[in-house]
């Protein structure tokens, strides 16, 4: 029976997100897979069958995703700008720490909420270090990274489209499929991924399913000619894995959010979104880029989406590429680990608060 609502869940997931997707819906199988979930959950209340290893797999498959678009290419379009890419994105950081403060104030939530649930660009990092966090609330960290997607998706086409003066482009030098260049090599690829997820894990280093395959594709990149992206079956097969596992834990967890919660997020997120407007203004002093690549570049949104709308306004996609792919290195490999520390420390503070009185 167990495995019958199984294999019902993931057809009503499918078949929802193809219906979305049908609709031009922004990340129709992530939300669809959720969406489907979560209705799924309130009409059975009873156990999906689904396993952790499955949400896994579809990180897993994230990580490839995210080292794929990390070329020699990139790196050489990434040279010459190195010292405005990492300011920009030292800046937003920021803007998004700060924000956080005043985003504890408004729901009252734990500090360790507001960093997890303010940080850009890092909605599934984000959230599978809400799961290991005791004390933070991950319906909050979940609705308030989704929300801001939503946002992002409204938002800055409208405020890039007010500076756009190019014409719709599509971006250069697409990789070609992964089942189209496959090599006996890339056995060793995939058996290396999975040995340093394994060694990851026991480091304790954050989100090691999603970092070990990116390290791996980076490398693979760097050292063979035989770059790839994944075919987008794949990306689809993801985003419903990853999306009925956060479907599973927001149905859990929705009873719980309330007015005061709808409104932090949306004024958390469009404060950001605008903070980051401003630091654009001011950073145009500093470089000759136009406004409209530098806000699209600082955007607080996913590649994906950030790139879909880029090729819309006809933007400079290799830059906007390069400093979104620097930021989520930077947040997965810099930001996310600093994070870790800082709540390890604040648990360890406070167990020994506890035994002192």
């Amino acid at each position: 029976m167990k495995y019958l609502r199984l294999l019902f869940l993931f057809t009503a997931a499918m078949t929802l997100s193809w219906i979305l997707q049908t609709a031009g819906m922004i990340l129709p199988w992530l939300f669809g897979a959720m969406v489907a979930t979560v209705i799924f959950q309130r009409l059975t209340r009873r156990d999906t069958g689904f396993k952790k290893w499955m949400g896994d797999v579809g990180i897993f498959i994230i990580g490839i995703e995210i080292g794929s678009t990390f070329t020699k290419e990139t790196i050489i379009d990434m040279q010459d700008d190195v010292f405005n890419i990492v300011l920009l994105t030292l800046m937003v950081i920021i803007l998004s720490l700060i924000l956080a403060r005043f985003f504890t104030k408004m729901t009252g939530c734990t500090y360790e909420t507001a960093v997890l649930a303010t940080t850009p660009g890092a909605l599934s990092q984000m959230i599978l270090m809400a799961e290991e966090e005791k004390r933070a609330d991950l319906l909050l960290v979940t609705l308030t990274q989704m929300s801001r997607i939503v946002l992002v998706v409204i938002l800055v086409p409208f405020i890039a489209s007010v500076f756009s003066d190019g014409a719709p482009g599509i971006p250069d030098d697409i990789e070609p499929d992964l089942t189209s260049v496959l090599v006996p090599e890339m056995l060793i690829l995939a058996a290396g991924a999975v040995v340093l997820t394994f060694v990851l894990k026991l480091l304790k280093f954050p989100v090691p399913v999603m970092i070990a395959p990116m390290i791996g594709v980076l490398v693979w990149n760097l050292s063979t000619d035989h770059t790839f992206a994944l075919d987008v079956e794949f990306m689809y097969l993801a985003q419903v894995l990853f999306g009925i596992r956060v479907g599973i834990q927001i149905s859990s967890l929705v009873s719980r959010l309330n007015r005061r919660m709808v409104v932090s997020m949306l004024v958390q997120n469009v404060l950001l979104i605008l903070g980051t407007f401003m630091i654009v203004i001011l950073f145009i002093l500093l470089t000759e880029h136009n406004f409209n690549d530098l806000f699209l570049s600082a955007a607080p949104g996913g590649i994906g989406q950030i790139i879909i709308v880029a090729v819309e306004m006809g933007a400079n996609i290799a830059m906007i590429s390069s400093y979104h792919i620097f930021r989520i290195f930077f947040i997965l490999l810099i930001v996310a680990p600093v994070i870790n520390i800082i709540l390890s420390r604040n648990r360890r503070r406070r167990r020994e608060d506890g035994e002192e009185t």
